[in-house]
């Protein structure tokens, strides 16, 4: 049986990560074809200029997106997307014409010819689909767990390095939100990676910091104390009845399973903790998706594990999606950020090198 939990944090949580993902979509790159008619995957590639890979095993394929190259690149840069249910690639009509709309920022448009850029598509969402009348397919809400993801991802890079790159310099990854708990839980097992960018993701369980909104909300008198509490304790009931049944695949009122909220149960600075190579971490002090608060964790902790490998950047002003409000205009500062990252890598040594 669901479970409703009345929650001031997570309506908010999932509004705003609606209104982001929305915002992502608007800013990232499209291309208009002049005729009304359905586009194949491959015009979209062909228009963005990536290729479709794909890892068959066993009863499963992997799908994965690489930018298009003449000659083998000896770098690699592969991004992880956060939690939205999407496809990379989308069309839509409008006034007799075709949009293509990739569902991700143009980092690679900043890339030189020596590096490679990957994505790879969630379970069940590769390919393109019409925006407008687009539904989550099952398998996605069956594979869609970090175990899952991490597999995912751990494979498409063996196959790019073995197939697509010459002699390996970098391979770097880089996730936001759940993507970058993805990201920290992959290059835990994963040694080819050499640097890792942890952007916006969570550093405690994501109920604790559910709960901690709660808290929040009450001090900002969006809610009372009391409100604040019972919804705090219908979260711990919720996450114990998530914990009693984990491998739930039914959806829950917020579009999730069990099995995907279960699959995040261990603290993302847990792994962090335990990686070696140069860890980028990025937060945002108006982020209303992944609280700043716990974001203080992470020197502290890596300090007083005497670790000495953690970059920690906090954005003043910026959101989640690392938009910053100016003279009330909204400046979109994403690409400032990979900028950033990119020539941090390139000036940070990994203990793979």
């Amino acid at each position: 049986m669901k479970k409703v939990i009345n929650s001031y944090t997570i309506i908010k949580v999932i509004c705003i990560s609606v209104i982001t993902l929305i915002s992502f979509s608007v800013k990232a790159q499209n291309y208009v074809l002049s005729t009304q008619s359905e586009p194949t995957i491959e015009e979209a590639l062909d228009k963005f200029g990536f290729t479709e890979q794909k890892i068959i095993i066993a009863s499963d394929t992997i799908v994965y997106y690489l930018t298009d190259y003449t000659s083998k690149p000896d770098k690699l840069v592969l991004f992880i997307q956060g939690t939205d249910p999407f496809p990379i690639f989308f069309y839509q009509f409008k006034n007799e014409q075709t949009r293509l709309i990739e569902w991700f920022k143009d980092d690679y448009k900043t890339l030189d010819f020596t590096y490679a850029y990957a994505i790879v598509a969630k379970p069940g969402l590769s390919g393109i689909f019409n925006q407008d009348e687009f539904s989550v397919p099952k398998k996605y809400n069956e594979y869609n767990y970090r175990e899952y993801r991490v597999n995912q991802i751990r494979l498409t890079i063996e196959d790019i390095k073995q197939h697509h790159l010459k002699d390996p310099e970098k391979i770097i990854v880089y996730g936001h939100s759940e993507g970058a708990q993805i990201a920290a839980a992959l290059a835990r097992v994963d040694t080819n990676i050499t640097h890792l960018g942890f952007w916006s993701g969570n550093v405690l369980n994501n109920f604790y910091e559910f709960t901690l909104f709660e808290r929040i909300a009450a001090l900002k008198g969006q809610q009372s104390d009391s409100a604040a509490h019972t919804h705090i304790e219908e979260l711990i009931d919720w996450y114990k009845d998530i914990i009693e049944n984990p491998n739930s695949t039914e959806i829950d009122d917020w579009g999730f399973t069990n099995r995907r909220w279960s699959s995040y149960e261990e603290a993302p600075i847990n792994d962090l903790l335990k990686i070696d190579i140069p860890i980028y971490s990025v937060f945002a002090t108006e982020d209303e998706s992944t609280p700043i608060e716990t974001a203080y964790l992470l020197p502290i902790q890596f300090i007083q594990h005497r670790k000495n490998n953690l970059t920690f950047k906090v954005c003043i002003n910026y959101d989640h999606s690392y938009r910053e409000r100016k003279n009330d205009q909204i400046i979109d500062s994403w690409s400032k950020v990979f900028g950033e990252f990119i020539e941090w890598t390139n000036k940070t040594k990994s203990n793979n090198d």
